[in-house]
Formats: structure tokens, C-alpha cells, sequence
């Protein structure tokens, strides 16, 4: 099919995003425990590289499902597993490095002539060209799965590898290119602040540029992931149609509200009511997916899979929901930030500190929406990624390859389960329940590291597996 792409799943790209995923909630959980432990504030580059790695893996997982069905040279398909292996693990190492060693001056020489020390900048650099890399292998995927023919790298006669898995679930090739645009200007913002901010130790200002840097990126994928959802749970034309064309018109003017607010031109309104065009692609996909509207009937996993996506949907409904109360009440000017701590004396919420002295407070203020907002929403995108996985290949891999076909319920069940415990744990922990964080760390990290892990190991062995029998698909 011309005007569509075939998704299935690359076991090695979708091991990257399981270590992806495992290195940002390894550090978060750190972060968290850190904290319970000793009282000290999670360190800034715990907050940075704990949702970045986080939010690499559902690209890296729907690149995963696209790759086996592009028509790419072989080594460029290589290159796209190595580099996001290497690209935002790796990233995530020299980042704490960067932070815990002083900054980017690691490599320091002597010069005898007049007695003094020299430092040679080389963490900043190499963290920026990892964070290249991995944006540059998805980018590859995003413009090819997009139809776009990329010189040197395209081969018409591609064929599958031997660790490539079909499915027989179509995406049109239009719905990329959109949430491709918007997540680089989201990424070149991100490598702005880096480069004129955070790399001279300079407070972000106005803060705003962080709302253009993630909002952007986040939101496009969002939108993305749910549409992809959408169709492996095979929903109606008309309804993935309307949800295309509400992505094509709320994600530009998303990005223009953003960058007139950062210039202080509109006030906040300016972006959360285009962001309330992108609202309306989870509210149809929650509708579609509980069966209030169009009652298809599935058949296999799908079923049980769209009971566990509309449980994740309806989570997002509310989370995003909350998200546009913080932007309208606290969030209106572009030098304000709910998320940290401010120094003695400043009023909170307030403009991005001058220096870093973690972040405020959760109970009843803003700091404790905002944590409810980012994170339970973070995972339930996660989550909404693997059930997609499991509904483009899950027959394929737990009744064909592994002969296990009641195994794929178990994370049917926990996957939704974890974020949902999070949510819970952080409004508890907001309206000041004493232990109520608990629904979190006793369930929802265990559920989560659960999942992680297993998943993991499911990934192993499918190479495993598909290395002794010369491949599937």
C-alpha cells in the first residue's frame, strides 16, 4: 500500500527502548529514594535525564515498529539501532557527569611556563552530540516512514531482517511528518537552552522557553502515539480521520500560541486553547476505545488491549486537563514557573531560580499538580506505546513464538496498572494524606520496574530466539 506503512516491530530497537525507559526510571526512582533517605533535593541532572530518557524510549519504540517495513540500506538500518543504543543511554551517563563534576571543564593540563591550570570543555560537547545521534536516527525513521526518499540511504528492495516482525496493521504515511515538524522545534529549542543557558550556568529565562522546549515535543508525540493506537485497535476511518485533521490544525497553532507567549505578546491562553484542538484526540480516542462511540467488534487480544488503552486514556483526560488549570492560573506570565524552589524571601510561584534549590514543595501547591500532571501522564503515554506494541505483534510473539498465549494478559493488566497507582500516590501526596505517596512506591515503581524488566527479557529472548530459527516476519 503506497500511501501506507506496514508497522510491526525490530526486537533490537525495541530492547533500546526498553533500556531507554530502564535507565530514565532507574534514575528518577534514585532520585525519589534519595531524597526519602538522606532529605537531600534530587540533583538537577536526576530531574533532566530521568523524564529525557523516559520520553526517548516511546520514539524509540515506534521507531522500532516502523523500521522493519522501510526501505533502507542496510547499514543505515544499523546505524539507527546502534545510535539509539548508544545516543540516549550514553547521554544520560555524561549528563551526570557534567553536573556532579562541576560542569563541562573535566579535562584539566598544567602549563609549566606560568604555573597555572587550563580546562578543556568536552562533557557539554559530547552530550550534545549523543543527544544528535539519537535524534538523528529517528529523524531517518520519521521522514522515511513519511514516504519521504531520503538520497543515499533509501533501497527500494528492502526487505526484512531476521530479527523484523509484520503485523498486519497499516498506518497512512501522512500522519508523521506533522508531529515530526513539531517535536524539531521542540528539540532545537532544547539544544538552545542548552547551549546559550545551562552550559554557562545561566537560569533559564523566561522560563517559558521550557514550556516551547517539552509542551511542543510532548504534545506531538502524544498525538501520535494515540492515533497509531487507534488503528491497531482498528477504528473507524471517519473517527481516525477527524483525529488527523484535529492533529493538523491544534499542533501548529499549539506551537504558535507557545512562542508568542514566550515573548510575552499573550498571555497564557494562547496556547492552552490550540492545545485544547489536541485535547479533543484523546477524548475521541477514550470514546472509542471504552465503546461509547463506534462498537466494533474486536477480536484475539485487542479487546482486552483497548479495555487497558481506554483505562490510559481516561487518565491522560484528566491529567492534560489539569495541566491547562496550572497554565491558566499560576503558569500566566513567562518569567513564572511552578516547578522550583525559590530562594528565601521570593515569592513562589516565581522565575527560574539563579541557582538550582530543587524543587518546591508538594503539598497543596502548585509543585503537587504539576507532579501529578507530568508524571502519571509521562507513564501512561509509555504504557500506551507497549499495549500498541502488543496489539500490532502480541499474537505473533506470545502464541507463535513463544507458545505462551495467555502470557500477554499479565502485562495487559500491569502495564495500565502502574501509572494508575502513580496518579493516585501523587494526589494523595498533594492533598497532604499522611503515607499516601505510598500508592506509588509500593505499587506503582514495583509495577513499573516490573514491566521494565520483563519486558527486557522478553526482548532477549526473542533474539534469541529468532537468531536460532533465521527470523519471522
Amino acid at each position: 500500500m503506497k500511501g501506507e506503512v506496514r508497522l510491526g516491530l525490530n526486537i533490537p530497537l525495541f530492547v533500546a527502548s526498553i533500556v531507554s525507559i530502564g535507565t530514565g526510571t532507574l534514575v528518577g526512582m534514585v532520585a525519589i529514594w534519595w531524597y526519602l533517605a538522606w532529605g537531600l533535593p534530587a540533583p538537577e541532572w536526576q530531574k533532566v535525564s530521568h523524564a529525557h530518557a523516559a520520553w526517548w524510549s516511546a520514539i524509540i519504540l515506534i521507531a522500532a515498529m516502523l523500521l522493519p517495513s522501510l526501505e533502507l540500506r542496510r547499514w543505515v538500518k544499523r546505524f539507527i539501532v546502534w545510535g539509539t543504543f548508544i545516543g540516549p543511554v550514553f547521554w544520560v551517563g555524561v549528563i551526570a557527569a557534567y553536573y556532579e563534576l562541576g560542569g563541562g571543564m573535566i579535562w584539566r593540563f598544567r602549563d609549566p611556563l606560568i604555573e597555572s591550570y587550563y580546562s578543556i570543555p568536552v562533557l557539554g560537547v559530547i552530550a550534545g552530540i549523543l543527544e544528535f545521534l539519537g535524534f538523528l536516527a529517528m529523524s531517518i525513521v520519521a521522514l522515511s516512514a513519511a514516504g519521504i526518499r531520503l538520497p543515499f540511504l533509501h533501497d527500494h528492495g528492502a526487505r526484512p531482517g531476521r530479527y523484523d516482525l509484520l503485523s498486519d496493521v497499516y498506518i497512512p504515511r501522512k500522519v508523521f511528518l506533522i508531529p515530526f515538524l513539531i517535536i524539531t522545534i521542540g528539540v532545537v529549542t532544547g539544544f538552545i537552552l542548552t547551549g546559550f543557558f545551562k552550559s554557562i550556568g545561566l537560569p533559564i529565562r523566561p522560563a517559558a522557553l521550557v514550556q516551547l522546549h517539552d509542551h511542543t515535543a510532548l504534545l506531538a508525540l502524544s498525538a501520535l502515539i494515540i492515533l497509531m493506537l487507534t488503528r491497531v485497535l482498528k477504528a473507524p476511518d471517519e473517527i481516525f480521520e477527524g483525529m488527523y485533521r484535529l492533529m493538523v490544525i491544534g499542533l501548529p497553532l499549539l506551537t504558535i500560541g507557545l512562542i508568542l507567549f514566550v515573548l510575552d505578546i499573550f498571555p497564557s491562553v494562547a496556547w492552552v486553547l490550540p492545545a485544547g484542538i489536541y485535547y479533543l484526540i484523546p477524548v475521541s480516542a477514550a470514546l472509542y476505545s471504552s465503546g461509547l462511540i463506534s462498537r466494533i467488534s474486536l477480536a484475539g487480544y485487542l479487546p482486552a488491549i483497548r479495555v487497558a488503552s481506554a483505562i490510559c486514556l481516561f487518565g491522560i483526560l484528566l491529567l492534560v486537563a489539569q495541566g491547562a488549570y496550572i497554565a491558566l492560573v499560576w503558569d500566566v506570565s513567562p518569567d513564572v514557573t511552578v516547578t522550583y524552589r525559590q530562594p528565601e524571601g521570593v515569592e513562589y510561584p516565581g522565575p527560574y531560580p539563579d541557582e538550582y534549590l530543587g524543587t518546591a514543595p508538594v503539598k497543596n501547591s502548585p509543585r503537587g499538580l504539576e507532579n501529578a500532571h507530568l508524571s502519571p501522564g509521562s507513564w501512561y503515554h509509555i504504557a500506551l506505546t507497549w499495549l500498541m506494541m502488543l496489539g500490532a505483534v502480541g499474537d505473533k510473539i506470545f502464541r507463535g513464538i513463544l507458545g505462551r498465549p495467555n502470557l500477554i494478559y499479565l502485562f495487559i493488566v500491569t502495564i495500565p496498572a502502574a501509572p494508575t497507582f502513580n496518579m493516585l500516590g501523587r494526589y494523595l501526596a498533594w492533598a497532604g494524606i499522611p503515607n499516601g505517596i505510598g500508592a506509588l512506591f509500593f505499587a506503582g515503581h514495583p509495577l513499573k520496574g516490573f514491566n521494565i524488566i520483563s519486558l527486557f527479557i522478553l526482548g532477549l529472548y526473542l533474539i534469541y530466539r529468532l537468531s536460532r530459527s533465521g527470523g519471522d516476519g
